[in-house]
């Protein structure tokens, strides 16, 4: 084994977190990707040079006569030992493996100073929440980095959503073995409550540390209710708020309120002279009179120092940050005024490709010993106190260096800096780069809209007036099920688009317009896709059409056509970029189509084909979709025992991703295969299950429990009377599903034996 090159490895924290999720299961590079929201060139690259130092191990499977690589993790502990005569490092699969994944991301504390009794008071608190607050730069961030070094830390800013702030806490618990989160997110869930309870859940259990810097920049509602609702509840773990602002979360019983102040005499001097200055008594004084203590002020001070000048007092900050401005070099003034433009802390590569100079890491070093520019883990910022000045200082052009980091940004091809680089295009306001990365986002970021929806209307709602943003809009509207809003845009825009833009907005109405059950509307509409894909080469727009006419053809009863019509979704799938969940959701779509035509064992061969591509990129979600529904085809085949068995595995991960609907449906054809079976109590267990669920739900179907009770009780020879007549009035306003399960439970059961007594 090569010993630096392991050692490189592991200090690196993307390839930390890639070992962490891999102790959960075995992965393709595309769906780590999209959990960690990076490049998927760049993860494989990693993947890689794990497995060659033997941390990893790849194997190549057969798919749908593709060949793909399947990595898992290969060991469960590396030890390093020093000895004597050389480095041993050995490897165990039995033992766990810990190591911290956080470090930089939290801010490094190198020069600090004092606040030894605010250390004690937060390291010796009990209280699970902790909020410290106090004016800016007074230093919060940097105490509670000294005493919560080992947890979790999130930066707030005012674009912050609840989305994106929740898919990042899934990803930090996932690394304590708490994968729920994570997998809920995984499987499309976005309920508020189930998110609320599930980070509570993944906090408790794994004892969790949480610093949420920044608190007061956040402008989403939903991440203050979170905030609120773990303030009242957390025990076990901890949950660090830090803000300018005392913030109002109630349960003071729960909270430890620290206010933050300056540094005392006696630490503020100790500063000073760590900085050069030795100011006699009389003039350290007034000094720590002027500043109050405030680390800032008094870091600004010792570069502004000029013996017997007259400090300003009316503008304070403006007049330190003056006077050592005035001292920097010219190519120091230059990263100032180009860091001061982003609102967001920015990563050193990306002030390297801003800043254009060669000797950029000389510049931002200087400037950070001048306590100008700080640090927080592996990104740099101006301080909200000196970015005023800054501003009335700048004289570089916005839009060229707003298109260099847009630029930047989209080359790392994750979600998160096309979201980022989107929000910088709006600020430049150019409708063609708008048009670009709309397109984009069609092409390479499909998920956007599922994965991070609140963060791209919030985008989105800044440039609302755009046609290429009211389209977004609309699939957004309709991923939530507002169909009419997502149609009314969708219809003011359409004239005003070309190419594949007009293509999708076209394809989206003929969506919609199913949806709506307006067929005669959709098929108007089909006609205009089918030929804009006629006259195109571009695959994507081949997609959509047969997608939509399979869908069309499916609603509308022609099941012959619409077969035709799968399979040349699936030869079109198979030509483009590989995309796993397409393929196994069209695959899916096939067998749904076998099924209504009543072709059941050529149903549950495309079922089988979906699961198999579904396990070979651990599509989890895909995965479970497939046993449903291959449950469902062997259920109508009569084979209860293989329904069963396929419908075990679906009900335990729909209840544990909370996908109530889909837990409910599939526990109703597992109960009635019990039934058919002979297997009473089992059955007794799912039908109780199914009326939990539609207590805390109102799920519908889950009141048909009752209906499966009364049949159960009357073949254990007991009256089912009660809970028959208690289905039968739950489900008096959907008089078709009361009929429904009644024609399926017939076939395992004489349902006259219960009507007749009702």
């Amino acid at each position: 084994m090569d010993v630096p090159q392991l050692m490189k490895v592991l200090s690196n924290e993307v390839n930390l977190q890639i070992l962490s999720i891999l102790k959960s299961g075995s992965f393709n590079p595309r769906e780590l990707a999209r959990i960690l929201q990076r490049d998927e060139t760049d993860v494989s690259r990693r993947l890689k040079m794990l497995e060659r130092v033997g941390l990893v191990e790849g194997k190549w499977m057969r798919v749908r006569n593709k060949n793909i690589r399947i990595y898992s993790l290969k060991v469960g502990e590396v030890k390093i030992s020093f000895e004597p005569g050389g480095i041993i490092i050995k490897t165990s699969k039995d033992r766990s493996y810990e190591i911290s994944l956080l470090e930089s991301k939290m801010p490094k504390v190198e020069a600090f100073f004092g606040r030894k009794a605010e250390i004690s008071t937060l390291s010796s608190s009990k209280k699970p929440v902790i909020v410290i607050y106090g004016i800016a730069g007074i230093g919060k961030t940097a105490l509670a980095a000294k005493v919560f070094e080992d947890a979790f830390w999130y930066q707030m800013s005012e674009v912050d959503s609840f989305d994106y702030f929740v898919w990042q806490i899934g990803l930090f618990l996932n690394t304590f073995d708490y994968s729920l989160l994570l997998e809920y997110l995984r499987s499309g869930g976005r309920e508020e409550r189930d998110l609320f309870e599930l980070i509570l859940e993944g906090i408790e259990n794994t004892k969790a540390k949480i610093v949420i810097d920044d608190v007061h920049k956040c402008s989403d509602e939903r991440i203050l209710r979170l905030l609120s609702f773990l303030a009242l509840r957390i025990r076990d773990g901890k949950l660090v708020l830090i803000s300018r602002e005392k913030l109002r979360l109630g349960a003071d019983e729960n909270i430890l309120y620290f206010h933050l102040r300056g540094l005392s005499l006696k630490d503020a001097y100790t500063l000073l002279r760590a900085k050069g200055l030795n100011l006699d008594i009389s003039d350290f004084v007034e000094i720590y009179n002027l500043t109050k203590g405030h680390p800032l002020a008094l870091t600004l001070f010792a570069g502004a120092y000029k013996e017997n000048q007259k400090v300003r007092t009316d503008n304070f900050f403006d007049f330190l940050f003056s006077e050592v401005y005035q001292q920097l070099s010219p190519d120091e003034k230059l990263m100032v005024q180009v860091i001061s433009l982003f609102d967001d802390p920015l990563e050193y590569d990306a002030i390297k490709t801003l800043y254009g100079r060669k000797n950029s890491f000389v510049v931002l070093y200087s400037l950070l010993n001048k306590g100008i520019i700080e640090k927080r883990g592996e990104i740099y910022f101006l301080h909200d106190l000196l970015k005023g000045f800054a501003k009335e200082v700048r004289e570089i052009d916005e839009r060229e260096y707003y298109l260099r980091y847009l630029n930047y940004l989209l080359k790392k091809k994750t979600a998160k800096n096309f979201l980022t680089a989107f929000r910088y295009a709006t600020k430049l306001g150019d409708e063609k780069i708008i048009k670009d990365l709309t397109e984009l986002r069609l092409r390479k970021f499909k998920r956007v809209v599922q994965d991070f929806p609140d963060a791209y209307m919030r985008i989105l709602i800044q440039i609302k007036g755009n046609p290429y943003a009211k389209k977004e809009l609309g699939h957004i509207y309709f991923q939530r099920g507002f169909f009419e809003k997502a149609l009314k845009l969708w219809l003011e825009v359409k004239d005003d688009l070309d190419g594949i833009h007009r293509a999708d907005v076209i394809s989206s109405l003929a969506d919609v317009c199913m949806e709506l059950n307006d067929f005669k509307e959709a098929e108007k509409y089909l006609k205009e896709l089918e030929s804009i894909a006629k006259n195109s080469d571009d695959l994507e727009i081949k997609f959509w059409y047969y997608v939509e006419l399979t869908k069309f053809y499916f609603y509308t009863e022609r099941s012959d056509d619409a077969l035709r019509s799968a399979f040349k979704e699936l030869e079109v799938i198979r030509k483009m970029e590989p995309y796993p969940e397409l393929e196994s959701l069209a695959l899916l779509h096939v067998g749904d189509i076998y099924i209504a035509m009543k072709k059941l064992e050529n149903a549950v061969q495309y079922y089988l084909q979906a699961l198999e591509i579904a396990k070979a990129y651990n599509l989890t979600f895909m995965g479970h979709i497939s046993y449903m529904e291959l449950m469902k085809a062997y259920y109508s085949l009569g084979d209860y025992k293989t329904a069963v068995e396929y419908s075990g595995k679906a009900v335990e991960y729909f209840l544990k991703v909370r996908n109530y609907r889909r837990a409910i449906d599939t526990l109703a054809y597992r109960c009635v295969s019990y039934i058919g079976l002979k297997d009473l109590d089992e059955a007794e267990k799912d039908a109780e299950e199914m009326i939990r669920i539609a207590q805390s739900t109102n799920y519908p179907l889950g009141w048909a429990g009752y209906i499966f009770l009364g049949a159960i009780k009357e073949l254990k020879g007991e009256s089912g009377k009660e809970y028959f007549e208690l289905g039968k009035e739950k489900l008096k306003d959907y008089s078709w599903l009361y009929d429904a399960v009644l024609e399926e439970l017939g076939k395992v059961f004489n349902v006259s034996k219960i009507t007749a007594k009702s």
